[in-house]
């Protein structure tokens, strides 16, 4: 199909709106300080940036602030005419805002639907809109949508308007090349319009982009650059389309995409999108996502739960909706699900979800399941989303054999609103390999998942990640080398003149390191988190006269190493009397941060204040008779190898994400008392080697000086 070029835009669509620089840069695809570069390096000269027509009163929060307001039409001109910015079609994208948000026009659902649907138009038919009278138009809508299915309502709801609308049409295509282009820049507008419709659980660029390239995978269209494949989408639950463009649109040249979405008026605006593109869009009716035999047999199933425009479901609502989707999936059809990280992954939220969720893991369709890092919806930047691939399992397996994958990429942080190649790239391999056999596992090198058994996640009862963890699977013996080196050290420390460190050491047996994840341990009650104190400034001094009066602050200075121990301090008193709430530690707290990067330390006198954003984890006894930080028979958190991992992990990790070691519970207060001394040795050497530092600089200054004269001592004296 042939797009018609550009036509001008009559003067009186842009006359009555006014843009502030900000959305001169938002307009232009420009960062919000290039705009004020432009008007002051072209305030004169032949093509001026345009002069402000007012200014308006703008109040973010509690604050005022003026800002200066242009007219649409002037700025249009200019960015035409200068040839800067990175958007092309910014005359389009001024006059879809200005029709958009004119309170003169139609209303604005009426405006967005009835726009969108003559852009589906446009993608029919080869003329120019604007150049047909409106009954033409409606003919048109008539032929191409004779049961009313997406599009014919909405255009002739656009009434009087439809003329003008045409031409805006034409207008936004040509702008954009071609229409379906043009949907996308309207729906990329709906978060600034606040559509709450449209936006509401809407993914990040970056989570589409990750489903569009799994889909690619699992549905096998590996083709080479310049190759056509074929692809067939459904979608049971497509909100406004956002998965189903970014997979049909993804990367290869796609021969004949084909999308089945539900029927009904909840699913019109989808069908107008994927249609706009040129993508065949058919009916998926029923519960049922399998298609009858035929040349789109078996489509690739692509859903997000909840939806867009749905708000946050229970973890129940969740996972009934992602079983009514198993239940309608046909042998040897593959389905892909990104949904919230509490239902299928995390440690359930009620009985009523752990039952639902051990009842999907027992159907044996769940192939690979996938933790995402947070920021991957829109406007909730801090909640975790998870994947599911569903796929036909092995049917000749024993139920206590069956196996599925698990991957955590929590710690996965995106750039630049994009998740890493590398890591998108290994993640699909790991997926490919876990829809084949049980040899095809054995075979692949995994670099994030996790091979484990269906059973092992039925009576865990807990989160997918923590059962499948990595763990040393056998025991490593060293052959006596850790020891020996040990001994090494020890009788080197103890040469000195200091007196000895009392550390005794001897050989034991190799066994499994055993590990958990920090938060499954917070979340069971063996480690608290305790947040940090908000302090004034003003509040903390150097230490004083009085130390029995003072407290000690431990903040991320201290943490880094960049300030000392107790050089910051606080008045006791002046601290309970001006924060009441406030918190001090306990003997044995382990004191960490997560930024700049990971840092942690243990209080062993206590009663310091830490400063946030420093925070507390708190060994604490589940039971009676139990003993602080013990994990399970046998074996126990220890406060000193707990922040010897935390300070080990990789930065930009999610501390509830983070690997930390288990100690024998025979061994935890030997090794506790070993590192105590071992600690207070190190402290008294750094002080000392501050000192020598500091003896080595008032020799050079004194002596270069004349100042300090080396004094030689005559024989014998």
């Amino acid at each position: 199909m042939t797009v018609s070029p550009a036509i001008p835009v009559s003067s009186p669509l842009l006359a009555d709106l006014r843009l502030t620089l900000a959305d001169v840069a938002e307009l232009a695809h420009v960062r919000r300080p290039v705009v004020s570069v432009w008007r002051r390096r072209h305030a004169t000269g032949p093509t001026p940036f345009p002069a402000p027509v007012r200014r308006a009163v703008v109040v973010p929060g509690r604050s005022r602030s003026e800002a200066l307001l242009f007219r649409a039409s002037d700025v249009a001109d200019w960015v035409e005419a200068s040839g800067l910015g990175n958007n092309r079609a910014f005359r389009a994208d001024v006059a879809l805002r200005a029709v958009l948000d004119d309170a003169s026009g139609p209303d604005r659902d009426v405006a967005f639907a009835g726009l969108t649907a003559l852009l589906r138009l446009k993608a029919y038919v080869s003329e120019p809109l604007g150049s047909l009278d409106v009954d033409d138009v409606l003919d048109l809508a008539d032929e191409l949508d004779p049961d009313d299915d997406a599009l014919y309502a909405e255009v002739e709801a656009l009434g009087d308007h439809l003329d003008r609308f045409a031409a805006l049409a034409d207008l936004a295509a040509g702008s954009a090349y071609t229409p379906g282009a043009a949907v996308e820049a309207l729906l990329a507008d709906r978060f600034r319009a606040g559509r709450d419709e449209l936006s509401r659980s809407a993914l990040a660029p970056a989570a589409l982009a990750l489903v569009a390239d799994l889909a690619g995978a699992v549905g096998g269209d590996h083709a080479a650059s310049g190759v056509t494949v074929e692809r067939a989408v459904a979608d049971p639950y497509p909100g406004c389309g956002d998965i189903l463009a970014a997979v049909l649109g993804r990367g290869e040249v796609v021969e004949s995409p084909t999308a089945h979405v539900p029927t009904g008026d909840a699913h019109r605006l989808v069908r107008r999108r994927l249609g706009a593109h040129g993508w065949s869009v058919r009916p998926l009716e029923g519960e049922s996502v399998a298609r009858a035999p035929g040349p789109h047999e078996l489509p690739l199933v692509v859903t997000q739960v909840p939806s867009v425009g749905f708000g946050a479901l229970d973890d129940v609502a969740v996972l009934d909706l992602v079983d009514d989707l198993v239940l309608g999936l046909a042998d040897g059809q593959y389905a892909l699900v990104i949904g919230p990280a509490s239902a299928l992954i995390d440690g359930s939220s009620s009985p009523d979800a752990e039952s639902a969720r051990s009842a999907l893991l027992r159907t044996n369709r769940l192939r690979a399941a996938v933790l995402l890092p947070a920021g991957l919806l829109v406007e909730r930047s801090r909640e975790r989303l998870a994947l599911w691939i569903l796929g036909d399992g092995d049917p000749g397996l024993d139920i206590a054999e069956r196996w599925m994958t698990v991957a955590d990429l929590s710690g996965v942080s995106p750039v630049r609103g994009t998740l890493p190649r590398g890591v998108v790239e290994d993640l699909v391999t790991d997926v490919v390999a876990a829809l084949g056999t049980s040899d095809d596992v054995a075979r692949h090198a995994f670099r994030y998942s996790r091979f484990v058994r269906t059973r092992e996640l039925l009576a865990s009862r807990g989160s997918l990640v923590e059962v499948a963890r990595p763990v040393e699977p056998v025991a490593r013996d060293d052959g006596g080398a850790a020891v020996s080196r040990a001994v090494e050290l020890v009788d080197g420390i103890d040469g000195d003149s200091r007196p000895a460190l009392g550390v005794k050491i001897e050989r034991g047996d190799a066994e499994p390191a055993r590990r958990v994840r920090l938060g499954s341990v917070v979340e069971g009650g063996v480690v608290r988190r305790v947040p940090g104190n908000r302090l004034d400034d003003a509040d903390v001094r150097a230490p004083g006269d009085d130390p029995a009066g003072e407290s000690r602050v431990l903040g991320v200075p201290e943490l880094l190493g960049d300030v000392e121990v107790g050089a910051r301090v606080v008045d006791r008193l002046g601290f309970a009397a001006r924060y009441p709430a406030g918190r001090l530690t306990e003997p044995g707290d382990v004191v960490f941060c997560t930024t700049p990067r990971p840092a942690a330390i243990v209080d062993t006198a206590g009663f310091s204040v830490v400063a946030f954003p420093a925070r507390v984890l708190r060994l604490r006894a589940r039971g009676p008779g139990e003993r602080p930080g013990a994990v399970g028979p046998g074996v126990l958190l220890a406060p000193e190898v707990l922040a010897r991992d935390v300070a080990a992990q990789a930065r930009g990790t999610r501390w509830r994400s983070w690997d930390v070691r288990l100690v024998p519970a025979d061994q935890a207060d030997d090794v506790v008392a070993a590192l105590a001394r071992v600690r207070a040795r190190r402290a008294a050497v750094r002080t000392e080697l501050a000192r020598l530092e500091e003896l080595e600089r008032v020799l050079v200054d004194g002596v270069t000086t004349g100042v300090v004269r080396m004094r030689k001592d005559e024989p014998g004296s």
